[in-house]
């Protein structure tokens, strides 16, 4: 697979926060895949992590690939620097995730200045809305088969890297299939 470069105007946007809703529901909407299965989830959870180390060399940064269940299918950190804290931040975005079927960026996005038990009738403690979870779903389905979660880096950053990385994964699946046709 080959290398990942983070779009700097978008991360620019998304530091902002410029980017609309429909601007962050249309790039998560690229990261459909056709099929899904334990191999794939070390395979995607390796890519994110070669990722992370290429663009944010010498920083810590936790990656975990879970199905919808919670089960850890792929758990690796870049760096050392990370402690139980990673732990508990990935808990919480894949639980948020999950629950509402979209990034925990897009989440804190729609949630605004309003706190999560005003908004969305959760407690905080439980759900984080920043940036780094990005629910996986099939082509196929309405609901996310798991989740993709990156922390230690800015959610913006963590965001950007998990979505660039589930695209970029997505198109060359497609690509792989492609060829074998």
């Amino acid at each position: 697979m080959s290398d990942i470069q983070i779009d700097q105007k978008l991360l620019g946007r998304l530091s902002s926060r410029k980017a609309s809703l429909e601007e962050l529901e249309a790039l998560e909407g690229k990261c459909g895949l056709d099929n899904f299965y334990y191999e794939d989830a070390h395979e995607l959870g390796s890519f994110v992590r070669k990722a992370a180390k290429q663009l944010f060399p010498e920083r810590c940064v936790v990656i975990d690939v879970s199905s919808a269940t919670g089960h850890s299918l792929f758990r690796s950190v870049t760096y050392r620097g990370s402690n139980l804290d990673n732990e508990y931040w990935i808990q919480r975005k894949r639980k948020t995730a999950l629950r509402f079927g979209r990034s925990t960026f897009y989440m804190g996005n729609k949630m605004g200045n309003k706190k999560p038990e005003e908004k969305f009738f959760v407690d905080s403690k439980e759900y984080a809305f920043h940036g780094g979870a990005v629910p996986i779903y099939l082509k196929s389905a309405d609901y996310p088969i798991g989740c993709l979660t990156v922390s230690g880096l800015k959610q913006e950053e963590d965001h950007l890297l998990a979505v660039t990385c589930l695209t970029k994964f997505a198109d060359q699946r497609l690509q792989q299939d492609l060829e074998l046709d």
